[in-house]
């Protein structure tokens, strides 16, 4: 990623959070997420693959494993809908 990216990227991210969007916009996923039922289809992921190992193994093994599932599985129209936001925020900042 160039420097160019990254200043962008954290410019919008300090006008989101500066904004009181980024809150906003962190609920709307997460009620998204439990409305879709993807939260706890994860919750369930994550116990069988805890379950399924013969050893135990720490919380951050868990999440490593975990996240790239987690990340692929959120629906297309959750994404879309945030993509949406975040454009429509940055129209109105410029």
């Amino acid at each position: 990623m160039s420097s160019t990216s990254d200043h962008l990227r954290a410019n919008l991210h300090r006008e989101l959070v500066e904004s009181g969007r980024r809150d906003q916009l962190v609920e709307l996923l997460r009620a998204r997420l439990t409305d879709s039922g993807w939260r706890d289809d994860l919750r369930t992921y994550t116990k069988e693959k805890i379950q399924s190992k013969e050893t135990s193994v720490s919380v951050d093994e868990i999440i490593k494993e975990v996240s790239p599932h987690a990340r692929a599985t959120i629906p297309d129209k959750i994404k879309a809908e945030l993509l949406t936001q975040i454009s429509a925020f940055i129209e109105d900042s410029l």
